[in-house]
């Protein structure tokens, strides 16, 4: 690949394998693998599954993601797997290994629902690229399974909703900054909607704002100047911004700043209050209790953002992040998706952590640090977790009428 060469040549480590792993296969990492896997020449892949059952999912979609354009399914194959199996990770053989291993065997060969997937170990196989689309506040869980794999000289890609994750993940996963690996933040605003398991569709094209991270050794106007990049950063860069499917492009730091919370700000109103009314965005218009309480929220989170240290000296900030500008896209969004209700509604029904800590929690906290208090969306924050208590203690109560019918299973799906 010219794009590895390219990367490995301007530095005396070892040539770069080219390979990127991705955690987390919902929308956006369904979407995302699917588009590095229909380049001209795509890079290899692997997917990483921490559940068995995510495997044997994956395996009855005939070892495929599907995306529908236009009301055809597009099907893509070829992904490598690896499956987190007995505190190990383990390498499963792709449908063409299998396909392959049938021939010389010249015998039946199939994979059973009940296959131990403990193949191959791969388990201190170095990861280069890692991408993420898991939510938020599973983030941290997903990446300590891989921690070991991960390098100084590893990239990690992070495609998500919500704010504060890598200092979280500084904080508790990479406390050793001489050890921690380079991040990149990503912004997806393609229009995606869950079909089935590894199938997605897409509803309108967005675009992928991508940005490296600033740390501590790197300043700001060195940030901007990809000479400061570290070899995986730069090729996995390059190989997003040249992938025609995703539309992406490279910004700087204060640029995907900016629309991560113009992000950040919507979900903020829509995600917690269609899960505290359990409802969808249209249920949210027209409705003058809420449209008063998006608007005492709205005026919190301006506050808070137009206060960012982050920003300060960023031209036009009051402008674009006026309460008034921010409820016209929070009315937008939930015009343009009617039907949407957020993920801390689905979180909340299926007895899961939200990310509302990451949302609502985050404008708390940094409102605290700048003298602002937040009671509002703290209120908002409050009753997420009571709710979410509510039903735990609910179902908890409830006696199932037959035991052995009851399947645990997990949903690939939910990841993002």
């Amino acid at each position: 690949m010219q794009d590895v060469e390219d990367v490995s040549l301007e530095t005396d480590k070892p040539r770069l394998s080219g390979r990127v792993h991705i955690i987390g296969l919902g929308n956006a990492g369904t979407f995302v693998a699917h588009s590095l896997a229909s380049r001209q020449s795509p890079p290899p892949i692997t997917l990483l599954m921490h559940q068995p059952s995510f495997y044997h999912a994956f395996r009855r979609k005939k070892w495929s993601l599907s995306v529908n354009y236009n009301g055809l399914d597009d099907i893509k194959t070829g992904f490598d797997v690896e499956v987190l199996y007995d505190n190990g990770w383990h390498k499963i053989p792709s449908k063409e290994e299998h396909l392959e291993a049938m021939n010389e065997a010249e015998s039946d060969f199939e994979i059973t629902e009940n296959e131990d997937v403990a193949h191959e170990s791969n388990d201190d196989g170095h990861i280069e690229c890692l991408i993420v689309c898991c939510r938020s506040h599973m983030t941290d869980n997903a990446i300590r399974r891989v921690r070991h794999r991960l390098t100084s000289d590893s990239t990690i890609l992070l495609i998500q909703n919500g704010m504060g994750v890598i200092e979280k993940l500084n904080r508790e996963v990479f406390p050793d900054e001489t050890n921690r690996p380079h991040y990149i933040q990503g912004v997806l605003s393609h229009a995606l909607k869950k079909r089935d398991a590894f199938q997605v569709s897409h509803a309108n094209v967005g675009t992928l704002i991508l940005s490296p991270v600033v740390t501590a050794q790197t300043p700001l106007i060195e940030a901007e100047n990809d000479t400061h990049w570290a070899p995986t950063t730069k090729y996995l860069l390059r190989l997003l911004t040249l992938t025609p499917s995703l539309v992406a492009a490279a910004d700087t730091p204060a640029g995907i700043l900016q629309y991560q919370l113009e992000r950040l700000a919507v979900s903020c109103v829509l995600n917690p209050l269609t899960a505290i009314h359990e409802c969808k965005n249209s249920e949210l218009l027209y409705n003058y209790p809420v449209t008063r309480t998006m608007r005492l929220l709205l005026f919190e989170i301006s506050s808070v953002i137009c206060a960012l240290p982050e920003l300060r000296g960023v031209p036009g900030i009051e402008d674009r992040f006026s309460p008034e500008r921010l409820r016209r896209q929070v009315m937008n969004v939930a015009m343009t998706h009617p039907n949407n209700s957020g993920s801390i509604q689905e979180d909340v029904k299926y007895q899961q952590n939200t990310e509302i800590e990451f949302m609502n929690g985050w404008i708390v906290d940094r409102g605290e640090e700048l003298g602002i208090k937040c009671l509002l969306n703290y209120m908002i924050k409050q009753l997420v977790h009571s709710k979410s208590d509510i039903i735990r203690q609910r179902d908890a109560r409830a006696v199932p009428i037959d035991v052995d019918s009851i399947i645990l299973s997990g949903d690939p799906a939910r990841d993002d």
